[in-house]
């Protein structure tokens, strides 16, 4: 094990700097436990190695995918806990990765969405169109429609 990796050697400070998180985002994952190893200097000061750094890297990943805290905590107990967690750290990041890609469907098909809606205002600042969008007009034509069920109508 290289031991210079887990050299304390960083502040929340730097460590904001090298990663771009917020300084209170570094020390909310902190206060949750979430980085294992962070080390306190004599004035409790938190300090971060670069093996921090690989922790604080996958948590905000997982975070920033949408896992919940408390999975996000599983997984770094079980990580932890050795080599025999492996099978279920896999089986809850390909769960994750399937919710992921749900969500960037969905994301995708609001992009669509606004990128329609600017083209649409683009020619109507251009005097090409006139603005019939706009919900407040109360226009049948109004963008895409919703698929009503036949047992809601």
């Amino acid at each position: 094990m290289n031991q210079s990796l887990h050299e304390p050697k960083y502040t929340v400070k730097d460590v904001s700097e090298i990663t771009g998180l917020t300084k209170h985002t570094i020390r909310y994952y902190d206060d949750q436990k979430l980085i294992p190893f962070t080390s306190r200097n004599k004035r409790n000061n938190r300090l971060f190695s670069d093996h921090d750094l690989d922790w604080l890297r996958m948590v905000h990943c997982f975070r920033i995918s949408g896992l919940p805290i408390s999975e996000v905590k599983h997984y770094i107990a079980m990580c932890l806990q050795g080599d025999e967690t492996v099978p279920e750290r896999a089986e809850l990041i390909a769960k994750q990765e399937k919710e992921l890609e749900a969500k960037i469907l969905e994301y995708n098909l609001q992009l669509k969405h606004i990128k329609e809606k600017k083209a649409y205002y683009a020619n109507v600042l251009a005097g090409q169109l006139e603005d019939t969008w706009n919900p407040v007009n109360n226009n049948p034509e109004c963008g895409e429609k919703y698929d009503i069920p036949k047992h809601i109508q």
